[in-house]
């Protein structure tokens, strides 16, 4: 099977940034979705968080996994409730 970014949406990577602030645990966002895509390789899961960081969803500091959402990450998530 051959794995693609386009597969993992803006949507799920901004669920997955939400989701790592929501665990017991500190995680990262690279880790939440190796859960949700655990066949995927790590490459293409990098690369969906650095699309969504290109359109403007996360933002970050010192790591592109440690990040958060931007006002507009916030928004496309709640548009999609």
């Amino acid at each position: 099977m051959r794995y693609k970014r386009s597969d993992i949406s803006d949507a799920i990577v901004c669920k997955a940034y939400v989701a790592k602030n929501n665990h017991d645990h500190h995680s990262f966002a690279d880790e939440e979705l190796q859960r949700m895509f655990p066949e995927y390789p790590i490459k293409v899961i990098y690369a969906a968080m650095e699309r969504a960081d290109m359109n403007g969803l996360i933002e970050y500091g010192v790591s592109l996994r440690s990040g958060w959402l931007t006002d507009v990450g916030h928004r496309m998530l709640e548009d999609l409730k």
